[in-house]
């Protein structure tokens, strides 16, 4: 379901509590990636989401993780 919000709105409070890339063989960066990401969870103002970076032949390059902290910051 999409968020009610956007995440540039200015009573959102947004961090990056942690992030990790994997590199699990040589590429070429100045060829075509494709970078699939998905968020398989979402609650108490944290989410979770996690990506695959594949060469142009489909060959699984790197992995990514982040968890990030989303909250609403009440109006005064």
């Amino acid at each position: 379901m999409p968020h009610v919000m956007s995440v540039v709105s200015p009573n959102l409070a947004i961090a990056s509590l942690d992030h990790a890339m994997w590199f699990h063989r040589s590429v070429r960066v100045d060829d075509w990636l494709l970078y699939s990401i998905d968020s398989p969870s979402a609650s108490g103002a944290r989410g979770f989401s996690r990506g695959e970076v594949y060469s142009l032949d489909g060959t699984l390059v790197a992995s990514t993780s982040q968890e990030g902290m989303l909250r609403l910051i009440p109006r005064p």
